[in-house]
């Protein structure tokens, strides 16, 4: 019997090795043949690009806003900034807006404060305007009690007045918070990004809560709209604020010129020997 089982032992073993070899001039086989061909590796996907300074650990403000003011300068635009704070017992404790149009050196800048927390004499509505370009500042004030005053000034300071690009509000309504990256999302066929305050709750702010800020950043770093809400006892009672920035008509803005600035220029004219206007 022993004969038998080594005669059988070796045929199994030539059995076995005719899967991995084929006949003379044959086809190689294999076992797997998945692996009959060489391996392609997957490309690795890109990082999605994304407005200077947003990255996904976080952003850096001051590059962003760096950003922001570089893509503008010397673009014509609209700048619109408001806030808003209503108690909760429906009083308005404050209601200001601005409004910047500038083209070139030209500009025409207004302000208006309606309700304000501090005290004004009589309650007066804070209301004044400017028109410049590059030699020429005239500044209306109105304080509500139709009393109107225009002055012709050379030398308002730029500071006095605000910034053409916005870049200054940009940094007074993101300082102080943790801005995470948060996607994209699509306007006017445009894509943006979407920037959001990692922390509802101010460690470092006691006086607001519940905050909620969403900003939109096109790829340049223009930083499109920002809107933060959160909830205050910084003026004493309970309060909701709301705080509003937005650019419009990038390249697309034209600079009106007021009737009273002409009539302060024709009346420089009358005084200086007929050179009022200086545009």
């Amino acid at each position: 019997m022993r004969p038998h089982r080594a005669v059988l032992a070796c045929a199994c073993l030539l059995l076995a090795g005719c899967g991995a070899v084929g006949p003379a001039g044959g086809d190689a086989r294999t076992v797997n043949p998945a692996l009959a061909g060489t391996p392609t590796a997957s490309p690795t996907p890109a990082t999605p690009a994304r407005p200077p300074g947003v990255n996904a650990s976080g952003v850096d403000r001051r590059a962003l806003v760096a950003a922001h003011e570089d893509a503008l300068d010397g673009r014509s635009l609209t700048v619109e900034t408001s806030r808003r704070v209503v108690a909760d017992n429906g009083t308005v404790v404050l209601d200001s807006a601005r409004r910047s149009r500038t083209d070139g050196l030209a500009q025409f800048y207004r302000a208006r404060v309606s309700e304000t927390p501090y005290r004004r004499a009589g309650g007066r509505v804070f209301n004044v305007s400017y028109w410049r370009n590059d030699t020429v500042t005239v500044r209306r004030w109105a304080d509500g009690n139709d009393s109107v005053s225009v002055t012709l000034d050379t030398d308002v300071p730029a500071r006095s007045l605000f910034d053409r690009t916005g870049a200054s509000a940009v940094e007074s309504l993101l300082a102080g918070y943790e801005l995470r990256y948060a996607g994209t999302t699509t306007r006017d066929g445009e894509t943006l990004y979407v920037l959001t305050e990692a922390n509802a709750e101010q460690p470092f702010r006691p006086l607001r809560t519940n905050v909620s800020l969403r900003a939109l950043v096109a790829r340049g770093g223009v930083v499109r709209s920002i809107t933060v809400t959160y909830r205050t006892v910084e003026y004493g009672p309970p309060a909701r604020a709301r705080a509003q920035f937005r650019v419009t008509n990038v390249s697309d803005t034209e600079v009106p010129r007021p009737r009273w600035v002409d009539e302060a220029l024709a009346e420089r004219a009358a005084e200086t020997g007929g050179e009022g206007d200086e545009e």
